[in-house]
């Protein structure tokens, strides 16, 4: 058994770990593989499991003290890609076995029993390879050590991604992850809500401070990230400048976001600067090391990965915190938290118990790149890789899957932030795709999709010629798209209360992996993610570690986007849910998925989704499972819509962003049946921050439907009915 911290924490070390070693403990007689380059010393083809037709997938050595203390060996394998028996095999000291699949080839720990004669005293050779015509597959981590399984067998499945459990210890921390310190939505900050915050963090200019708080009014900025270094010092005049700072923002009501990951900042979670360690050599024992070793740059000469595992960095981190603390900071945010499972949980559960003993209430963001076992115990989580959204040649470029994932991520009331960074909006960019390559359009759009999608819009590391011109004044596009931020910030200021305590409508259900769309994940089932949000298809993501029964109850109609496997916890829950009347729609997917659905499309509706006959196939297959829609659109190509209700309250709000040109004379149809019994068409209201008729015409409705036009929508509109 792993021992344990209180936190929960797996304290096996994923290091080198050799006999005899101050690491090494006797007891637990396991033995970790230590990859080598495929062509030292191979021998034969035999001896390595390569031939002609068969290629090398990872060549592991490992150090055996004395082979008989094994009372059971068996080769622990974290491996990911093998879809099917045959796929894979190991041969250790020239001896074959075979390796068993996982389900659908996910992430998994997979335990081949040895014979003890084949492991020799000292060093012995562990090479997988794939067999003839089979797809690769990927080895992420292996040790020898005493096993109860007799034959061969996966132990353990994950769903999540390798990125989120490097080594066997942390997989067996992912697989059996402890709630304990999960966050309750009742334990935020009142002021830290969904719908509260109006962000500022593209930078700040001491010497013009008159005109940054100038600008923070402007705007209605309540929240500002400090963009600058934590002085270890309390005593010095940088201090007093970074005290004062701090006393300026409260004055003026607006809180304080620590940057515990700052480039400036020689001590900060997610790197360790050359400049530091040369500086203070007692820093070289906290940088990451790999197997050998070695130490592990994060950014080629610049700059280290941090070994999170090490106490005393930990605590140096915390200090710095600390002292942000103790200042006034009023928010944590860790930018780039990467590492361990085991080790990230155990720094922000530390991280908890300082602001615990201050007896503050701060909320913690920890960008921890889609690991959701430790994302659970942040307070908020932020979207990556966003693209500007709109029209371009053609090709409609949206966030809304990203927005439902995290939604989905934050179990529906943590706050997300959609950040944008590194590009002057309105430049002449025409390829470009990615805000970080080009902006074509400014700040209207961005705003108005992370605001309907109940996220919060972020500006990050704007260009210098747009910072500055925000700060002088000197620079027509930058004040432009300043003007603009502020208008649309006034307008959420003073509609706040139509983006707090609310929840999406939905009667479709999409059953999903646990990986956030981000910008380190590929995504295949991307185009039908996208295809939901362009049909005005409302739909939820269900991730499938969170489902349960109450949650499926609420969905007329489930959409299983080629899932390659499902446990039995979660296929009995699906049995139980087609036995209530609930309907699935899958699309490509296992056979055992396929025997429970109500309707059933091939996998390649997934890419071809953007041909008309496919996607109207698709449409026909959810109407007819799931019935009328809550929301139907007519004469607006471009425009998508998100629906949601007040908690507590009959409130319901309709927010309509168009990414195309401006239409005039939008038909819309709202079907609230299971939300509202009964809808007051006098008490229907149109808003908008764009300069557009807000009259509301042509109103009719009965029972729970309602149906109306709307004037005009530029880039952003939103219905709220009362």
């Amino acid at each position: 058994m792993i021992p344990k911290d209180r936190y929960g924490v797996a304290l096996v070390a994923s290091l080198l770990v050799f006999p005899g070693s101050a690491m090494y403990s006797a007891p637990a007689k396991t033995y970790q593989c230590i990859s080598v380059s495929g062509g030292s010393d191979r021998g034969s083809a035999g001896a390595t499991g390569r031939d002609s037709r068969s290629g090398e997938v990872r060549a592991y050595v490992v150090v055996v003290d004395i082979p008989g203390a094994l009372a059971n060996p068996g080769l622990v394998v974290l491996a990911e890609g093998l879809k099917a028996a045959g796929v894979g095999r190991v041969d250790l000291n020239g001896n074959p076995y075979e390796i068993p699949p996982s389900p659908g080839g996910l992430l998994a720990k997979i335990v081949i029993p040895l014979r003890p004669d084949h492991l020799r005293a000292g060093l012995n050779r562990v090479v997988f390879s794939r067999s003839v015509g089979a797809e690769s597959y990927q080895v992420v981590d292996a040790r020898i050590e005493d096993v109860t399984e007799r034959t061969g067998r996966d132990a353990r499945v994950t769903y999540l991604p390798v990125s989120a459990a490097t080594t066997i210890a942390d997989f067996d921390f992912v697989t059996n992850p402890d709630s304990t310190n999960k966050r309750k939505e009742s334990e935020l900050a009142d002021w830290a809500q969904r719908g509260k915050l109006r962000f500022y963090r593209a930078g700040v200019d001491l010497a013009l401070l008159n005109r940054m708080f100038e600008m923070f009014k402007e705007a209605h900025i309540n929240v500002v990230m400090l963009q600058m270094p934590t002085p270890t010092d309390t005593q010095t005049q940088e201090y007093k400048t970074y005290k004062d700072f701090f006393d300026r923002c409260h004055a003026a009501g607006i809180k304080i976001m620590y940057d515990g990951g700052n480039g400036a900042q020689p001590i900060r979670l997610n790197s360790i600067s050359l400049e530091s360690v040369l500086l203070y050599p007692y820093m070289r024992d906290w940088i990451s090391k790999d197997e050998y070793g070695i130490p592990r740059w994060r950014t080629p000469r610049r700059a280290f990965w941090p070994d999170l595992s090490n106490k005393d960095y930990r605590n140096e981190v915390l200090k710095v915190a600390e002292i942000a603390l103790d200042a006034g900071a009023d928010a944590f945010y860790y930018d780039w938290a990467i590492g361990g499972t085991a080790d990230l949980v155990r720094f922000f559960a530390e991280l908890r118990d300082l602001t615990n003993r201050k007896n503050k209430n701060i909320p913690m963001y920890g960008n921890c790149k889609g690991n959701i076992v430790v994302e659970e115990l942040c307070d908020f989580t932020k979207t990556e890789a966003i693209e500007e959204p709109g029209v371009w040649d053609g090709k409609w470029v949206n966030n809304v899957a990203q927005a439902r994932f995290y939604y989905a991520a934050g179990d529906g009331w943590k706050p997300y932030e959609s950040k944008y960074e590194g590009a002057d909006p309105g430049a002449p960019h025409p390829g470009a795709h990615d805000v970080k390559d080009g902006m074509k359009c400014g700040w209207k759009r961005p705003m108005a999709e992370a605001w309907a999608f109940q996220s919060h819009w972020v500006i990050a590391e704007a260009g210098r010629t747009m910072f500055q011109g925000w700060v002088q004044k000197d620079n027509h596009l930058a004040m432009t798209a300043w003007s603009d931020i502020c208008r649309y910030n006034t307008f959420f200021d003073e509609n706040e209360d139509l983006s707090t305590n609310v929840r999406t409508v939905s009667n479709v259900g999409l059953v999903a992996l646990p990986a956030i769309p981000s910008f380190e994940l590929h995504l295949p089932r991307a185009p039908l993610y996208n295809a939901l949000g362009e049909l005005n298809f409302l739909y939820d993501v269900l991730l499938i570690p969170k489902l349960n029964e109450k949650d499926l109850a609420a969905y007329k109609t489930l959409v299983i986007p080629d899932i390659a496997w499902l446990d039995d916890i979660h296929l009995r829950l699906l049995e139980d849910y087609r036995r209530s009347g609930g309907q699935i729609l899958t699309v490509g997917s296992s056979e055992a998925i396929r025997k429970i659905s109500s309707a059933t499309l091939p996998a390649s509706t997934i890419q071809d989704i953007q041909k008309q006959s496919v996607r109207d196939e698709f449409k026909r297959e959810l109407l007819r499972l799931s019935g009328d829609p809550v929301i139907a659109v007519q004469n607006a190509e471009y425009v998508t819509v998100n629906v949601v209700r007040k908690s507590g309250s009959p409130k319901v709000i309709a927010h309509f962003i168009n990414y195309g040109k401006p239409v005039d004379n939008v038909t819309v149809r709202l079907n609230l049946r299971g939300t509202s019994k009964q809808i007051d068409t006098t008490r229907i209201r149109l808003l908008s921050p764009d300069d557009v008729s807000k009259q509301i015409r042509d109103v009719s409705g009965r029972g729970p439907e309602v149906a109306f036009t709307i004037p005009s929508i530029d880039v952003y509109d939103v219905v709220v009915i009362d």
